[in-house]
């Protein structure tokens, strides 16, 4: 019996060092908020309509198709052949630091030779749309009224080859 004490001594002595030698896991409160602010939110873009105003193509009707840049980033969807007023659902969508971001929407006409800007600005010589997000708030600028995630956004543009597009702006935090 002596020499089985003896035995089992050794072991929980190794196992009593081995666990010794084990750090602990400790959660410090200011990394963990630290480590939520760099968490990332996600913008989506959905694009629900856009119609033609006037004549787009001289013999034909337009192909629509959209582009939009988030922080830079840009990103375009394929065209909607020979339509002049198309719903199509377009979502465009990147990840994003929370706060303020940036984004530009195009609405453009594909053509053989080059792909034309539509108007959708009522601003005199500018044809695409400029605004900002803040992900946090939810809230958009750039518009009179400054609407919020989710809301349906509808800009017209003045001059020739112009539409109206239809959009909304969504963030998932």
């Amino acid at each position: 019996m002596q020499a089985q004490r003896f035995m089992f001594r050794p072991i929980r002595l190794l196992a009593a060092a081995a666990m010794a030698a084990i750090p602990l896991l400790t959660v410090d409160p200011a990394a963990a908020q630290s480590q939520k602010q760099v968490a990332e939110h996600e913008i989506t873009v959905t694009i629900t309509r856009v119609k033609a105003i006037d004549a787009i193509d001289t013999f034909s009707r337009g192909d629509f198709f959209a582009r939009v840049t988030i922080d830079g980033a840009v990103q375009s969807v394929p065209p909607v052949r020979q339509q002049s007023e198309i719903t199509p659902n377009w979502t465009i969508s990147k990840k994003v630091p929370p706060g303020r971001s940036t984004i530009k929407l195009e609405i453009l006409d594909k053509d053989l030779t080059k792909d034309e800007l539509i108007d959708i600005n009522t601003l005199p010589d500018k044809r695409h749309q400029d605004f900002t997000i803040n992900t946090r708030s939810c809230l958009i600028s750039g518009f009179a009224g400054s609407p919020r995630c989710g809301t349906a956004i509808v800009r017209a543009g003045r001059e020739r080859k112009s539409a109206e597009v239809t959009f909304t702006v969504t963030v998932k935090k």
